[in-house]
């Protein structure tokens, strides 16, 4: 399993075309991923990409909480997988995202990768919403969720 981690910016091709940065190619290559998944993020407006592995592995784990003789959860299941496209990763690193994918995360010219364990953030840069927590927030949030930096007993 590929593991993301760290924050790299990069440009989008005249032909809309972007190069992983180097620290997720090498994570990238050494999996021999021929095909990533990308996802359009709807709470973020943002793109997810990820490995076929760890997306199949979400959506199994999705899949198991529906009822597939529910009318509600067959209209979910549609829905939810128009958010999602599979891509070719060429041996350079190079990914090649739909337009209409790259137009609902808003990416033009400049892009920002964020490593997110298993999976990779895209976002376009001067997107206010990464950087909306001040180290405040954030220490606050992390102490309110458990025992940070601390033992527990």
């Amino acid at each position: 399993m590929a593991i993301f981690v760290g924050k790299h910016s990069a440009k989008v091709d005249d032909k809309g075309r972007l190069v992983l940065p180097a620290a997720f190619k090498k994570a990238v290559g050494e999996m021999k991923l021929e095909f990533v998944i990308v996802e359009k993020n709807r709470l973020n407006n943002c793109l997810d990409i990820h490995t076929e592995e760890t997306w199949t592995e979400n959506v199994k784990s999705f899949k198991k909480k529906l009822n597939p003789l529910n009318p509600l959860h067959d209209k979910l299941l549609q829905v939810y997988f128009q958010n999602f496209t599979r891509i070719a990763v060429a041996v350079n690193g190079r990914i090649n995202i739909p337009s209409d994918f790259m137009e609902f995360a808003k990416l033009e010219k400049e892009v920002r990768f964020v490593g997110m364990f298993t999976s990779i953030r895209l976002n376009a840069v001067g997107d206010t919403k990464e950087s909306e927590m001040s180290n405040e927030e954030y220490l606050s949030l992390l102490g309110s969720i458990g025992n940070v930096g601390g033992d527990e007993d």
